[in-house]
């Protein structure tokens, strides 16, 4: 009797997964010692077949008006787009001021110079689906995020706009129109619970999804091949539990997720330091580390350790062993699983020791994360991006065998603080934004320092684990581009980020945003008034807060739209592109067979409604 048998006890495992993780096994100190005196630290590796899947969860809803924000006009040097975005984020009367009393959201356009980028792309034509032309129109990004600006420059992070749970193409005019020919909407927009759910399950229609995207991809019958006989599960939750890694019965075992720590920072004990040890141990204690600044970077911890004293007593601790090592002894099914699960931990905990001891993650993983940390010790993401990058590194020694390193691997990993409603708006906004942007940079130079060893194992292959890792973010929804008085409210299209060596960066990707005059005059006279002919939008809507729609003197084609054919009531976005086809893009990449529409179907049950003429977004190559 294995884990997967007994999904339906999803909570009850979740809980004893928890505690097996707290529960025993022998100190990382005496493993420590038996590693480093078989050998000296090992290589930074990855396999030449490895691939990685790394998910930001932004918890709250992140303000997207302020993450992607309209600069200059296609004309260059206008400001009528900027102008609209400044006048609907004002509260009233109130001068343009960040402060926690005024209201105001927005940012001066002198203050978006430094996080300016350019746009390419070409004209997407009439019948285009997904674009990355924005005819000519500027944007900046969050003023916080100057790290992710130049990793935009460098071709290597893209922005997908308007994003957000999607069932099925949706306009403004049906929006607005009779309910009785609305197509479907996501469960309970603008819910933080639903809307994160509908984010991490790829099935926005489905209340309480048992199954994850993540869940769902390592469970892959082509993703699950790939990883057989690993010593660690496919999938790696450095933030517990969560909707996207929720696996399915009949999951193979190697899918369902294994929970990590943030791990600890120490510096190498080794002869030569002060004071010396033999063999090599890694020291966190902090009168050592300040005494041996050139002794180089550890990491260690990470999964959790035996507790309750199983480690420094070996009978009690080899009888338990022995126990939940025991053949299925049929006294309930919670017996047995707890048992299995407690087992499957433990031995988890031990191999992933065991890597990190046999080869401790150093300076070239280590480093650029402390550089974060020495100036803000708060930045819990970028602890968890450092147990990803240590993790990835491992991999080359968590394989069925040492020739046969981890091939396929699924991070998560998170930051919370964004349900922005009141004065905390400019208190958590530019805190966090800019941890999100310094964390994601230290992770992709950490990447950058670890090789692709070649096939045959004799070699290195060109470039580094960058052009084999995608990373992406996520958040709840985005939130109104109006001020309440105070911070912003609940809303539906957000932005995001994907970042990658495969990813074609320094574009911003979207649906097609463009309206034609064909379209509209398809339309009955009472739908008219929603929508505004515009042939130069492209890849990203256009922001503003539309005119009153419940002003009855408003009867003329567009009326109550003004140009804003994607915006609703407050500024808030209706989304056009789905969460589902970021991550159809990206398991495309990852392996996934997504060629036929059952394929298709069984990996992202919505996505073909949502997008019918296609659901790859085209940003990987």
């Amino acid at each position: 009797m294995t884990p997967k048998n007994f999904q339906e006890r999803r909570s009850f495992l979740k809980q004893a997964t928890s505690l097996a993780l707290a529960s025993g096994l022998p100190t990382l100190e005496a493993l420590t010692k038996v590693a480093h005196a078989a050998g000296g630290v090992g290589t930074t590796e990855v396999g030449a077949d490895y691939k990685a899947i790394v998910c930001v969860f932004l918890y709250g809803g992140q303000d997207a008006s302020n993450v992607l924000i309209p600069y200059r006009d296609s004309n260059g040097t206008g400001t009528t787009e900027y102008d609209r975005y400044r006048q609907g984020r004002a509260n009233g009367s109130d001068p343009q001021n960040q402060t926690t009393s005024t209201g105001d959201l927005s940012y001066t356009n002198a203050q978006l110079a430094a996080t300016s980028i350019s746009s390419t792309g070409t004209d997407p034509g009439t019948n285009s689906v997904f674009t990355t032309h924005t005819y000519g129109r500027q944007f900046a990004l969050h003023p916080s995020y100057a790290e992710l600006r130049s990793l935009y420059n460098s071709g290597k992070l893209a922005v997908i706009a308007n994003v957000g749970p999607l069932v099925a193409p949706l306009t403004r005019a049906q929006w607005y129109g009779s309910s009785a020919t609305r197509p479907p909407l996501p469960v309970n927009l603008y819910s933080h619970d639903d809307q994160q759910k509908g984010w991490m399950s790829g099935t926005a229609n489905v209340a309480n999804p048992a199954v994850g995207i993540g869940g769902r991809i390592a469970a892959n019958p082509a993703i699950a091949a790939l990883n057989v006989g690993a010593k660690v599960s496919t999938q790696i939750s450095i933030d517990g539990v969560n909707t996207f890694m929720l696996t399915d019965v009949g999951s193979p075992t190697t899918a369902i997720a294994y929970q990590v720590g943030t791990g600890s920072i120490g510096r190498l004990q080794t002869a030569t330091t002060t004071p010396p040890a033999t063999p090599t141990v890694c020291n966190t204690g902090s009168t050592f580390m300040n005494n041996n600044p050139t002794s180089p970077y550890c990491v260690t911890g990470g999964p959790i350790r035996v507790s309750n004293g199983y480690s420094w007593n070996s009978p009690l601790y080899n009888a338990f062993r022995g126990r939940i090592n025991a053949t299925a002894e049929n006294v309930s099914v919670y017996h047995d699983q707890w048992r299995q699960t407690m087992n499957q931990s433990i031995q988890t905990e031990i191999d992933v020791s065991s890597a990190f001891l046999n080869s401790p993650p150093t300076e070239e993983i280590v480093a650029p994360f402390q550089t974060v940390l020495s100036v803000d010790s708060g930045n819990d993401l970028a602890k968890q991006l450092r147990m990803v990058a240590a993790m990835i590194r491992a991999s080359n020694q968590l394989g069925a065998t040492a020739a046969t390193p981890v091939k396929r691997q699924i991070f998560f990993v998170s930051i919370g603080g964004f349900d922005t409603h009141g004065t905390e708006f400019w208190d958590n906004n530019p805190r966090l934004n800019g941890r999100i942007s310094k964390a994601i940079n230290a992770f992709w130079s950490a990447m950058g320092n670890v090789r692709i060893r070649d096939a045959a194992g004799t070699g290195y292959l060109p470039g580094s684990a960058q052009d084999r890792v995608t990373l992406l973010t996520m958040t709840d929804f985005g939130r109104t581009l109006d001020s309440n008085g105070a911070g912003s409210d609940h809303g539906w299209g957000s932005h995001h980020f994907v970042l990658g060596g495969a990813v074609q960066g320094g574009k911003i990707y979207g649906m097609n945003h463009n309206v034609s005059q064909a379209y509209i005059d398809s339309l009955t006279t009472t739908s008219k008034v929603w929508v505004s002919p515009d042939t130069t939008c492209g890849a990203v809507p256009r922001v503003g807060i539309p005119p009153d729609r419940y002003n009855s003197s408003l009867t003329a084609p567009g009326a109550k739209c003004n140009g804003l054919n994607h915006a609703l009531d407050r500024g808030e976005l209706l989304a056009t592109t789905s969460g589902d086809a970021v991550m159809a893009t990206i398991a495309k990449w990852f392996g996934v067979p997504l060629t036929t529409n059952a394929e298709i179907d069984a990996m992202f049950p919505t996505v073909r409604a949502a997008h019918p003429n296609g659901f790859d977004m085209g940003f990987l190559a």
